[in-house]
Formats: structure tokens, sequence, C-alpha cells
């Protein structure tokens, strides 16, 4: 059965490109500073966005981002881990367009495209403070695999790793 999109007709992802670079960071840096709790606000800790989706991009993983008409206004990764696992990471959606199935069509997205690059499990970590993305993901079939607190610069952050399973059946497309 063919999967509707998601996605109202002036929205687009795809890949961003260099000359998008500037309006990816803004996004990035409004969506850490918008939660204060669920991130380090120091950017200079998580590095620079672009230069890292470009990273991901070259060791087997990706980064798209949500285009209304040619504004970019959210985006998403996927990380290399090991060679039968990726990081669903950097789901980020501008404030004006949550609650409006986009973040989901994003993370939706990024599965196909882990199973297209055949991976097996699809892992991710977030902030217990992230209410809305927690419920996205259990949605989406993650499950929680652990939990653990990290200290860091004089912070706390409850984080709660998840992972999604792809089956291995030639029969099934079917993720759990």
């Amino acid at each position: 059965m063919p999967q509707r999109n998601l996605l109202p007709e002036n929205f687009a992802l795809r890949r961003v490109l260099e000359r998008e670079a500037d309006d990816l960071r803004a996004l990035y840096a409004a969506s850490i500073a918008a939660n204060p709790l669920g991130f380090i606000q120091d950017l200079g800790h998580h590095g620079d966005i672009y230069e890292r989706g470009i990273a991901f991009q070259q060791n087997f993983g990706e980064l798209i981002a949500l285009f209304d008409m040619d504004e970019l206004v959210g985006m998403g990764a996927l990380k290399n881990k090991t060679f039968d696992r990726v990081e669903l990471c950097h789901l980020h959606l501008h404030p004006v367009y949550q609650g409006q199935g986009l973040g989901k069509a994003i993370a939706e997205e990024l599965l196909k495209l882990a199973e297209a690059l055949g991976y097996q499990t699809v892992e991710l970590h977030v902030t217990a403070t992230q209410k809305a993305a927690l419920r996205l993901y259990r949605k989406l079939g993650f499950i929680e695999t652990r939990r653990q607190v990290y200290d860091v610069k004089g912070q706390s952050f409850d984080t709660v790793f998840m992972d999604r399973h792809f089956f291995d059946h030639p029969e099934s497309d079917t993720m759990i």
C-alpha cells in the first residue's frame, strides 16, 4: 500500500545547499536557545551544524531540511554509528510549524533513508524534558533502552535512549 505524502504541497524535504548553510545554522541556534533544559546552550560544544551534516553525508549518513517554499523551517540527520546502526539526530522544527505533523514527516523520511542505506537499527537520544519529542518517537515505534543523567557545564540532563529495529526478513518491510 503506498504511503501518503504527509507534507502539504508547498513543502519539500531535501539536502541543504551551501548557500543555505547560514539559514540552517540560524534555525539550529534558535532551536537550541528555545530549550535550555533540553540542550547544552554553548553552540561551540555542538560544533557547526552544516559541517557536521556534510560529515554525516560523507560517512553513510544524511542531513535533510524541510522547506516551506524557499524558507528553511526544519531539519533532521542520520549519523552512522556502526555498519548496521545509525543515529537519528538533530531533529529541529521552527516553533511556528510545530504541531502540524511536519516533525513526524522529517523523522519518517529519515527512517526511510536509514532503511534504504541498509541499517538494521535506528537509535536516538533525547532529554526527558522534551515531552513532545518523546511522544513522537514512541508513536514511530521507538522503544526506550536506557536512561542516563549527564552533568555538563553545570547542568544535568536526564537523557532517554531509544531504538527502533528493522526486520531482516525478505517477506516483511515492516519495522518494530
